[in-house]
């Protein structure tokens, strides 16, 4: 399945999800002993935050790695999800389910997660969708990833005054007249690099026989360039 579309449907089931643990937070079971370590690390109580990461870490580990698909970015979520129960101790209710806190704080760092990717994505999608020609001779496999690779590599391989140009107006998403105040060159001059840099990875992405880039639109709101 291409990835784009992986994406849609990964977002649709984490809203599920979302609501379903919401109707759920005031239902589920609490072990004595699991209130017993929440009211504690309310208190700020280190041993209490322990026993409460030993009991969960690897749930969410398994939890994140089921959407991410990397044990590099389960393992950063863990760590970022007991941060943010440390630093929250104070806030937390001891009346309702940890349990079900500690799933919403993970769900709602994966969804970040998703939605920081699609950003930082977004403009190489913009230039797939300029340099890639669809055709019947264009393949229907594609590696998404791949092709997103190719593009930043491409992109490396700009001569610096290109690459500032490229960046600042697609990736930052700047206006031609602020691209040229921050370069200190004319707005003529940013078009001129704009289009040398657009021209050279479009030829890059040709010479490649890049198949089309389909069902990324699902997910993202592209603008044409």
């Amino acid at each position: 399945m291409y990835y784009g579309l992986h994406i849609f449907f990964m977002f649709a089931l984490m809203i599920f999800l979302n609501s379903f643990l919401l109707k759920k937070n005031c239902l589920v079971h609490v072990s004595k002993r699991e209130k017993i370590w929440v009211i504690n690390l309310k208190q700020g109580n280190k041993e209490a935050f322990k026993n409460l990461f030993e009991e969960y870490a690897k749930r969410i580990f398994v939890f994140a790695k089921g959407y991410l698909k990397s044990n590099e970015e389960a393992e950063e979520v863990v760590q970022e999800v007991f941060i943010k129960v440390w630093n929250a101790r104070a806030s937390i209710n001891t009346e309702l389910s940890f349990k079900s806190y500690l799933f919403k704080i993970t769900y709602n760092y994966i969804r970040e997660l998703f939605l920081k990717k699609s950003r930082e994505n977004s403009y190489k999608h913009e230039i797939l969708d300029f340099a890639v020609d669809f055709d019947n001779r264009t393949e229907e496999r594609i590696d998404y990833h791949s092709l997103l690779a190719l593009v930043e590599e491409l992109i490396d391989k700009l001569p610096p005054r290109q690459k500032e140009v490229i960046l600042l107006k697609k990736k930052q998403g700047l206006p031609v007249k602020e691209v040229s105040m921050i370069l200190d060159i004319s707005p003529r001059t940013v078009e001129k690099h704009l289009s040398e840099a657009l021209k050279y990875l479009k030829r890059g992405l040709s010479e490649e026989n890049i198949a089309g880039l389909l069902f990324f639109s699902l997910f993202l709101n592209q603008k044409k360039i």
